[in-house]
This record gives C-alpha cells, structure tokens and sequence, in this order.
C-alpha cells in the first residue's frame, strides 16, 4: 500500500518539477566531453573531470560555445539603391 501512494507522490512531482535524475548511469567520456545520462528521462548531465561534479549551466555554454567552433557570417549582394528608390517613386495620393 505505501509503494502505491510513493509512486503517486513521485508521478506528481515530476509533474510539477520534473524529473529528479535519481537513476543515473557512471560518469564516462566520448569526444573529451564527461557526463552521465538519466536513466528516466535521457538528459545528459555534463561533468567536470577534475572535480567529478556536474558541471553548472554557465560552464555547460562556455563548453559548447568552445567546442562549436568560429561562427561564419556570409553577406548576400543587394543592388544598390533600390531599397529607397521604391519609396522615393510612391506618390502621396492622400496630400
């Protein structure tokens, strides 16, 4: 009888606030990355391998952001002139 309202309890809370990442596999690493995967959900949980703690959401972005490598901006040719030239050739029917 208690398991059954422990599973209700825990159904509802991870309703309101999400998976509580309870069960969760060893730390290992693939491509210089450390983590451990939820069993429940799937969520990756990244870790830092010197300190063996998850890592905070701050040092996940700087990761990311470090392993994604230069961002590159390509411009698209636009005529010159012709963005204003249509608004200088409307007349003002209104006036």
């Amino acid at each position: 009888m208690m398991t059954w309202i422990q599973n209700l309890l825990g159904f509802f809370y991870d309703i309101v606030f999400g998976c509580r990442h309870w069960s969760q596999t060893r730390p290992f690493t693939l491509d210089q990355q450390t983590y451990k995967v939820c069993l429940d959900c799937g969520k990756q949980i990244y870790y830092s391998p010197e300190r063996m703690t998850p890592l905070s959401a701050r040092e996940v972005r700087r990761m990311k952001a470090a392993t994604a490598g230069p961002v590159t901006v390509i411009g698209t040719p636009m005529p010159a002139g012709n963005l204003f030239s249509r608004r200088a050739n409307k007349s003002n029917a209104a006036a």
